[in-house]
């Protein structure tokens, strides 16, 4: 079997299994279950939530949705922003890794990568600003910005760097306000 033959059957593969956790996903009450898990663990069930939420793409589940009620239960609110930053991260790797690979495997994409680079060349600062500005303010999957990054091959570091900051501006942002809420 030839190397290209060989990626595609993976990269089909991968797909494949993630659209299976999606149905299966869908047949079971994710919230309710992941609610569950976070009160009774706190920070490791935080942790857990945003990596899950992260994968929203994926899973339609916002960990944002806890927030209060563990800063109700008196968590450390700056420990909620470096959990849920970590988090996050975690899931936008895989995002940022299925797009590169998806790269690889369908050389069509090709065009959409050349098109990224003179771009990005031409105006350097857009894609860090769009990508700060999306993880940073909008409460929408990254992965919408993360996977055609891979695609395109934007440089995976940069991007992780890019995309934790606005995770953590996010997170600072959502404790802060979450804080309000609080009942004494």
């Amino acid at each position: 079997m030839n190397v290209i033959l060989r990626n595609k059957l993976v990269f089909v593969l991968l797909v494949a299994v993630i659209v299976a956790v999606t149905v299966w996903l869908a047949t079971i009450e994710i919230e309710g279950a992941l609610k569950e898990f976070v009160v009774r663990y706190g920070y490791l069930g935080f942790l857990t939530a945003a990596f899950v939420g992260g994968l929203n793409l994926i899973v339609p589940v916002s960990h944002i949705i806890f927030v209060i009620p563990l800063l109700n239960a008196g968590l450390n609110p700056w420990l909620l922003v470096v959990l849920g930053t970590a988090g996050t991260a975690l899931a936008d790797i895989i995002g940022y890794g299925l797009g590169h690979s998806g790269s690889r495997v369908f050389p069509a994409l090709d065009k959409f990568r050349l098109w990224v680079e003179g771009v990005t060349s031409r105006y350097p600062i857009l894609a860090p600003l769009v990508l700060f500005g999306w993880a940073s303010f909008v409460p929408l999957p990254n992965e919408i910005l993360v996977i055609p990054a891979g695609l395109a091959r934007y440089g995976f570091l940069r991007t992780l760097i890019i995309v934790v900051a606005g995770n953590a501006v996010f997170h600072i942002l959502v404790t802060q306000f979450g804080g309000l809420f609080i009942m004494s």
